[in-house]
């Protein structure tokens, strides 16, 4: 068959009356291969194009807490993949992802706020509830004042 199709195309540059009949065969010939050749060029472009797109979109960069090399997106949090350490990519590094902006302090400063609050807020609801001003003497001897309505803080603070 390829060598029918080959003595098509040598008849078809030589003129005489075949041309009438060859010509309409070879268009559709050349057709099928532009056609071939089309979708080789769309997918060089379509392997470039996601080259650019995955080099744009992405970064390659050391994971801050272990040092492992990784890529990760640019505009999401990811997951490191040696320690698990949620990263995110900022001024074309990966730094420790926290999703308030707000760097947080370690546990036991955590804790220390935290209690610090708390007392804060017990000293508050203490000294608003009392009806003297502060002074329990003005209930009547020997009588245990009336309960009251209070949050228990169980924290200790280690330095």
């Amino acid at each position: 068959l390829s060598t029918a199709f080959f003595g098509l195309i040598i008849l078809s540059f030589i003129p005489g009356p075949w041309q009438i009949i060859t010509g309409p065969i070879i268009s559709v010939i050349n057709m099928f291969y532009m056609f071939k050749f089309g979708i080789f060029l769309l997918a060089i472009a379509a392997v470039f194009g996601a080259s650019w797109w995955f080099d744009q979109t992405t970064l390659e960069g050391q994971c801050p807490r272990c040092g492992t090399f990784q890529r990760g997106p640019k505009g999401d949090p990811f997951g490191c993949l040696a320690c698990g350490e949620e990263l995110e990519v900022k001024e074309d590094m990966f730094v420790r992802y926290v999703k308030s902006g707000k760097v947080e302090g370690s546990a036991f400063e955590q804790l220390r706020d935290f209690a610090q609050e708390a007392a804060e807020k017990a000293k508050t609801t203490t000294v608003s509830s009392s009806p003297s001003g502060g002074s329990r003497s003005a209930g009547v001897a020997g009588k245990r004042p009336a309960a009251k309505d209070a949050d228990i803080v169980d924290a200790e603070v280690v330095n």
